[in-house]
């Protein structure tokens, strides 16, 4: 989903720097099999988060088919680390593979799961945490999360405009469910939140 003008859109990837045929072809690949990634803009945005607030352990809730991770696992390359959480075996599948083509198998652990069952396991703690998953797990996958973001650490989340829903106060299950996400975060002690109007909207905090 898109929130901005056509017109728009079409000049941010006109400009957008060239990516290679790896991250064009799970472009397709999202395309063709209707998986929702974050698309190159996105991409860019948190490869530059990444780099700029030199993270070098990553969490991401939600792989899909790997493409957000590669993102991240590029930005922490060659000697940071990536976790990324998803329950589907079929998209696990397809993300090691596309992982593996990426030759980031070293830097991006897949763990295979109900990512609120695996939060509360984890020990480390992050430099910067991505939520692009099931929207009903959104605000309990950041009040674990958080948890073990480190301060100064960023949070990063996908799908907070909701196509625009949100700030039309639609009524929906879901969209009441991201504007009480949005909410929430924005209202967190010690959060800085914005939420950058791009494509469907990026909430990204810093944890102060």
């Amino acid at each position: 989903m898109a929130i901005t003008y056509d017109y728009i859109d079409d000049y941010l990837y006109r400009i957008a720097q060239p990516r290679d045929l790896l991250l064009q072809k799970m472009e397709e690949e999202a395309d063709t099999g209707a998986v929702p990634i974050i698309g190159p803009l996105v991409g860019r945005l948190l490869y530059n988060l990444a780099r700029s607030s030199q993270s070098k352990n990553i969490l991401e809730i939600g792989t899909a088919i790997g493409y957000s991770g590669i993102w991240l696992g590029r930005a922490v390359a060659p000697k940071g680390l990536v976790t990324t959480i998803d329950k589907d075996p079929e998209r696990i599948k397809r993300a090691e593979k596309n992982i593996a083509e990426a030759k980031l198998q070293k830097i991006i652990k897949v763990l295979k799961g109900d990512a609120l069952h695996i939060l509360p396991t984890l020990k480390d703690e992050y430099d910067l945490v991505f939520l692009d998953s099931d929207k009903d797990i959104y605000l309990d996958a950041f009040k674990l999360s958080v948890k073990k973001l480190r301060k100064g650490g960023l949070f990063i989340a996908d799908n907070t405009l909701w196509g625009g829903d949100v700030a039309k106060g639609g009524k929906s299950e879901l969209t009441q469910t991201m504007i009480k996400f949005n909410k929430e975060v924005s209202g967190y002690p010690g959060m800085s939140t914005v939420i950058v109007p791009l494509r469907d909207g990026v909430l990204v905090g810093l944890k102060e």
